[in-house]
């Protein structure tokens, strides 16, 4: 994550279900290993269930910042447990606003094998294996493309991000979401996955309550076991 971005809360669901498309016998139960809810540290100012570093900053009663708002910081925070459930979806809340035109280069959310290794791509290391979530706010070399950007990159553990046309070799799918800085209203996203059956995201940034659709994409398979991450 570069630049001023702040998590309000992140809560993980196991789903018990195996039908995509028919939600009707889908069984939710939060993950409270994987959810970030105030006051966010423990007693003795840790946390019992996260691990962050770099430039973040938690703000027990308020919220996780991120970066501030100053060029050249990258901030993370990750799950200490791994998540282990096949199907799950995640819900974000988030902030990403600052004074002047520039945003900084956006923020993630990763589900991938590897924890708390910053670099190079959103805060976090290159050449990862898993997903990871880019909520790209800085246009790089991507004519025709709308920022910000929200895509998704499926990584294998060897290849690169290709940072200098803001990811589209690497893209699974994305959707532009112009408004999604300093809005008026509260801006979340909801991942959803069905294990080798679907990934779906949703995002809310245009009206509170009203989810967009970014995109589905059918098939994908993720490593058995992962660590979450922002």
């Amino acid at each position: 994550m570069r630049f001023l971005s702040l998590v309000g809360a992140a809560a993980a669901t196991w789903l018990a279900g195996t039908n995509a498309q028919d939600t009707s016998d889908v069984k939710s139960i939060p993950l409270r290993t994987h959810s970030l809810v105030q006051p966010y540290l423990d007693s003795d100012l840790q946390s019992r269930w996260w691990d962050f570093g770099g430039d973040t900053i938690i703000r027990a009663d308020k919220h996780i910042r991120l970066t501030s708002d100053r060029p050249s910081q990258s901030g993370w925070i990750y799950s200490r447990v791994p998540l282990t459930a096949t199907n799950w979806e995640i819900e974000l809340e988030f902030d990403i606003n600052g004074q002047g035109n520039l945003f900084g280069d956006g923020f993630a959310m990763w589900v991938t094998t590897d924890r708390a290794q910053q670099g190079p791509v959103f805060g976090n290391k290159d050449k990862f294996e898993g997903l990871g979530i880019f909520f790209d706010t800085y246009k790089n070399n991507r004519p025709g493309v709308v920022f910000p950007y929200v895509m998704a990159m499926l990584g294998d553990g060897h290849t690169t991000y290709d940072q200098g046309h803001d990811g589209k070799a690497n893209e699974l799918a994305g959707c532009s979401a112009r408004g999604l800085r300093n809005a008026n209203t509260p801006t979340k996203a909801r991942i959803t996955y069905f294990q080798e059956k679907s990934l779906t995201l949703e995002l809310m940034y245009k009206k509170e309550d009203e989810w967009t659709p970014c995109f589905e994409v059918p098939g994908v398979k993720l490593p058995g076991v992962t660590y979450l991450g922002f």
